[in-house]
């Protein structure tokens, strides 16, 4: 790899070289970055400029000698499968300084997250521990850590001697956007602080570090106590974003009783499904025509004697031989469908 740079505006001499560079990069790596211009510019390419932001220019020469040239301003945004051409060449020839086709001029991104969360708490037991010992100490701890290469989640408890618990989540994309939400040159916005006449618990301590890493600048670190005042501004829009993801995935299925209790169907049996209306008081017995239906589906049922329509959410899916149903036959009602998105928000008239 050549590599030279110049300073502009040298006087009369054109430009001046300020520094250059040969050196080797590993094959896989030239290939990679080579194949992916490739196939960015094999594509109609449309020339976009503007005004006072520098120029790139490019000339690709192929296997069979053919030599094509192309140019734009430096503000250009190039990806191929979702990774930006001029972040690829940097990285591939290790100098972050290069302007390559986008000037180098984007935002910083959070590339790690390090959140400590601290608790110590003084704990008086009924009985006395020794003549010289009052209270015993809970020291318990939790660490997050968000982090974009090996797109993971990671989320460890450390709630006593002897006793730690951690979770880890790796889902593709997931981690990025999480990160992508986050503001590199605000963070999670201003600290206000606690003022100086606040009244602390004797017996608590909560205390936080947030360490972030970011791709291009210095890592920063965030430090206090764990409460309103003392965590950065937006924290909270955060911890909840963080909170959701973490639900979504929930728990398994392997101890839910709702997979391991369940019964199959047999060919015979009736479905019987019990739902409840928006009240929520008590739930009423239908009969499913199809066995599509599950627990926290919404469903459209007659009601009352003029049997109109409404929905109604499904609590309990069971099966029964005809000799078992809870309900006679001819005195339970069926579902009609199950609910659309039309049912909820129906169209302006």
């Amino acid at each position: 790899m050549w590599f030279s740079a110049y300073n502009f505006g040298s006087g009369y001499s054109g430009h001046e070289k300020s520094r250059s560079k040969i050196y080797k990069i590993e094959k896989n790596t030239a290939a990679k970055v080579l194949n992916s211009i490739a196939q960015y510019f094999s594509t109609e390419y449309i020339e976009v400029f503007a005004t006072d932001i520098g120029e790139w220019e490019m000339e690709i020469t192929n296997t069979d000698g053919e030599v094509y040239k192309y140019r734009g301003s430096l503000i250009a945004d190039f990806e191929v499968d979702g990774v930006d051409l001029s972040d690829m060449v940097r990285e591939a020839l290790g100098m972050d300084d290069l302007y390559v086709f986008d000037g180098n001029n984007k935002p910083d991104r959070v590339d790690r997250i390090t959140i400590d969360y601290h608790r110590i708490t003084k704990i008086k037991p009924k009985q006395p521990v020794s003549e010289t010992v009052e209270y015993v100490m809970w020291d318990y701890s939790e660490r997050l850590v968000l982090d974009r290469e090996s797109e993971t989640l990671e989320h460890i408890q450390k709630i006593g001697s002897g006793c730690v618990v951690s979770r880890k989540y790796y889902v593709q994309g997931g981690i990025e956007e999480l990160l992508n939400d986050i503001d590199a040159d605000d963070l999670f916005g201003e600290i206000e602080g606690n003022p100086d006449d606040v009244v602390d618990n004797p017996l608590e301590t909560k205390d936080y570090t947030i360490i972030v890493d970011f791709k291009k600048g210095p890592q920063r670190v965030l430090q206090g106590t764990y409460d309103k005042k003392a965590l950065p501004e937006y924290w909270s829009d955060f911890a909840e974003s963080v909170w959701q993801f973490m639900r979504f995935y929930g728990m398994g299925e392997i101890l839910d009783p709702a997979v391991y209790e369940k019964v199959k169907r047999r060919r015979t049996d009736y479905i019987y499904c019990s739902v409840e209306f928006d009240e929520g008081y008590k739930s009423y017995y239908y009969i499913a025509d199809e066995d599509n239906i599950s627990v926290g589906d919404y469903v459209i049922v007659p009601v009352g004697k003029d049997n109109h329509h409404s929905a109604a959410e499904v609590v309990k899916v069971e099966y029964f031989a005809e000799e078992d149903v809870p309900l006679p036959l001819d005195r339970t009602k069926h579902i009609i469908r199950k609910c659309t998105d039309e049912d909820f928000d129906p169209p302006e008239e």
